[in-house]
């Protein structure tokens, strides 16, 4: 049985109004994404469809944490993850892409599949770099033994002599 089935909404019996799914995003989902980290954690999806005749909207929401590696000191932390993305569903001929969040499907169609929309959400949740959080008073959380070795081996910058002389002018105004 295909894994990412369990990631459909069958909307074909459905009445019209709005109705509430729950899935859940785990190790074994990014595999069948071939997600190159190393996945730990758990996030949960609700997906709330609202069904008309003509149009269906859909509405993604996640929240949980993901155990991840800090990019800076290379320990490894919670971090939270949420995100919220909407996807208009129009009916048509065949299956279409309009836009980022507009998709067309075949009418002959009962289901639609959402797993690569979740993939996507949740990738696009993931901030550029992950950087343990700052303490309640401002200062990193990260290894500080790490931080230390960094220190010590990071290039020292050395100011040209004439530039500090120009600081000084511009401190002064």
């Amino acid at each position: 049985m295909d894994y990412l089935a369990k990631y459909t909404i069958p909307y074909k019996g459905l009445k019209d109004g709005r109705h509430e799914f729950e899935f859940t995003a785990d190790k074994e989902f990014f595999e069948h994404f071939h997600f190159e980290n190393d996945f730990q954690g758990s996030i949960s999806v609700k997906a709330s469809l609202l069904k008309k005749t003509l149009v269906m909207t859909l509405d993604l929401e996640i929240a949980g944490e993901i155990n991840v590696i800090c990019d800076r000191c290379l320990d490894r932390f919670m971090y939270p993850v949420k995100g919220a993305s909407t996807l208009f569903i129009k009916f048509g001929e065949t299956y279409e892409e309009l836009d980022d969040d507009v998709v067309v499907v075949p009418e002959s169609e009962s289901e639609i599949r959402i797993a690569q929309y979740i993939y996507e959400l949740i990738l696009l949740s993931f901030p550029i770099n992950f950087i343990h959080p700052d303490d309640e008073d401002g200062y990193s959380t990260c290894n500080e033994e790490m931080m230390q070795r960094l220190d010590e081996h990071s290039e020292k910058e050395e100011i040209d002599p004439r530039w500090s002389e120009l600081k000084k002018l511009i401190d002064n105004k």
